[in-house]
């Protein structure tokens, strides 16, 4: 499925984790929901980019002091369920814009 980089793409996919149906074909999926969700933080956010801290799991360095586990993020929304991966990025772009505010 081809999803954009974006809010919306990661909407389809809570979309998706929401459906029973779906939910279990996407249980083992973890790392590459989480992959995608980084993609769209790097894509969306000026500066943005990888960083390895721990070797499998990679974070997304969203400010100088701020970066996002995303393969935690994309199992904790299928383990739990929330918060979505929408509600991850909208807090991940308030941390952007808390950062530029303190001129971080």
């Amino acid at each position: 499925m081809a999803l954009p980089r974006s809010r919306e793409g990661l909407v389809v996919i809570d979309a998706l984790i929401e459906d029973p149906e779906a939910k279990s074909d996407l249980t083992g999926l973890a790392r590459a929901i989480g992959m995608f969700y980084g993609d769209v933080l790097t894509h969306i956010i000026p500066g943005a980019h990888w960083e390895v801290v721990e070797e499998g799991f990679p974070v997304v360095r969203i400010s100088r002091n701020t970066s996002v586990s995303v393969i935690h993020v994309a199992q904790r929304r299928l383990d739990i369920g929330m918060p979505t991966l929408a509600m991850n990025y909208d807090h991940a772009i308030d941390l952007i814009d808390e950062d530029r505010l303190q001129g971080s």
